[in-house]
């Protein structure tokens, strides 16, 4: 497999509404993802978590949410001119992979 200290570091941030930071990090060079927590500039804190514990994770994160899009898509949502729009795909521009899940979801 070579050299991996070449690869690129996959790096992604995301705000909450008070402003912490999640900063997610993927360092292929020991075979985990460090997830930490910000506040402003400072680091809270780190939990760096073996890549063999990501699939469990993205499971849980795709279940909840397959519960949201069917949670949002039984609520229907005011369009233009006061016209009610169901369609989950033009609301939510849902890929047609999540709108599969969607399905199942419904089905169970």
């Amino acid at each position: 497999m070579g050299n991996l200290h070449g690869l690129p570091t996959r790096r992604d941030v995301f705000l909450d509404e008070r402003g912490a930071g999640l900063r997610v990090t993927w360092h292929p060079e020991h075979d985990v993802v460090v997830l930490s927590v910000w506040h402003e500039d400072r680091c809270a804190g780190t939990f760096r978590m073996p890549v063999h514990d990501v699939p469990r994770l993205s499971g849980l994160l795709a279940a909840a949410l397959g519960d949201w899009v069917a949670q949002v898509s039984a609520v229907p949502q005011p369009g233009p001119a006061g016209m009610v729009h169901l369609s989950v795909r033009r609301r939510l521009r849902l890929s047609p992979a999540l709108l599969r899940l969607k399905q199942r979801v419904s089905a169970r």
